[in-house]
């Protein structure tokens, strides 16, 4: 799809420290082609991420991370895109690293013995993912319609709210193909979702996860009916927005800071000072006259 990108967005910087804007300025605006995604603005202030392979269950090959990566930087600072979604194309959401991917089969051969190359080219690479959603100011729902596996289990688990449909499992497949079960966060993310014990039996085992466990151990907050997710994920966005745009986005950001805040009084210090942000906004002088309206009716 065609799609317009700022050359003032935040800076994603690929493996080999290169600020990726640079790359695409050529001028105020450059037009892009995604191949591997799709990227629309479903209704007013909410945007969809489908992730477009759907003959591969929606792999992530090289192409695809570099293609998020842009777009994740165009969204940093599209003030009017207020939420995200985010789920697959066809039957699956993604399964994770392609490993048939013409272009990652042709750098394994340098990196196959070497560590370091591998760390720097592929690794980060993808790692980097991780990251770039959360820091997004936008909360990211993952719409899960299918097999999550490896990277795409990672993605679901990096985003602010999960929900699933029917056919939706969660595979950490790392393990499975003699990799370590700790792979773009899984084990940052899973134990605070699930808890210490279930993660590890999970991570260490590389056991599929179907819908119905999943939101039983809250790795999802809800499971809807086959047909249901989208519009589900549809009517979140939609009380999202009803939020103030400073409220939403320091909420995120506090979830996001406080999950590592080394204390109780560091994370009140910092909803501290979001609240004092806030409480000097029109939309909070707005809130309070409504408030004070209905209290005199």
């Amino acid at each position: 799809m065609k799609y317009l990108v700022d050359t003032n967005m935040a800076p994603i910087t690929n493996v080999e420290g290169t600020i990726m804007n640079e790359q695409i300025k050529e001028g105020k605006e450059h037009e892009m082609s995604f191949k591997t995604i799709k990227f629309e603005e479903s209704e007013t202030e909410v945007g969809l991420i489908t992730l477009n392979r759907p003959g591969r269950l929606n792999a992530l090959s090289l192409e695809m991370v570099e293609e998020l990566q842009i777009l994740f930087g165009q969204l940093y600072s599209r003030e009017q895109v207020r939420v995200l979604m985010i789920t697959g194309e066809g039957r699956g959401f993604c399964s994770g690293a392609d490993l048939k991917d013409a272009r990652l089969s042709r750098e394994a051969a340098t990196f196959i013995t070497n560590a370091t190359i591998h760390l720097v080219t592929i690794q980060k690479k993808y790692a980097n993912l991780i990251h770039d959603m959360r820091r997004l100011p936008q909360p990211i729902i993952a719409a899960v319609n299918g097999p999550a596996a490896g990277g795409g289990m990672c993605i679901a688990l990096a985003s602010d709210v999960i929900i699933a449909g029917p056919r939706a499992t969660f595979t950490p497949s790392f393990i499975n193909i003699g990799l370590s079960g700790g792979e773009m966060g899984t084990t940052y993310f899973l134990p605070r979702m699930v808890g210490s014990a279930r993660a590890a039996e999970i991570l260490l085992t590389g056991r599929t996860v179907d819908a119905a466990e999943a939101e039983r151990i809250g790795l999802v907050s809800r499971v809807f009916e086959e047909g249901r997710l989208m519009e589900a994920a549809l009517e979140i966005a939609r009380r999202m927005l009803e939020k103030s745009p400073m409220g939403l986005r320091l909420t995120k950001e506090a979830l996001h800071l406080n999950l590592t805040a080394p204390s109780l009084e560091a994370a009140i210090e910092l909803e501290n000072r979001n609240q004092s942000m806030c409480c000097c906004t029109p939309d909070f002088l707005k809130a309070v006259e409504a408030f004070s309206k209905r209290g005199k009716g």
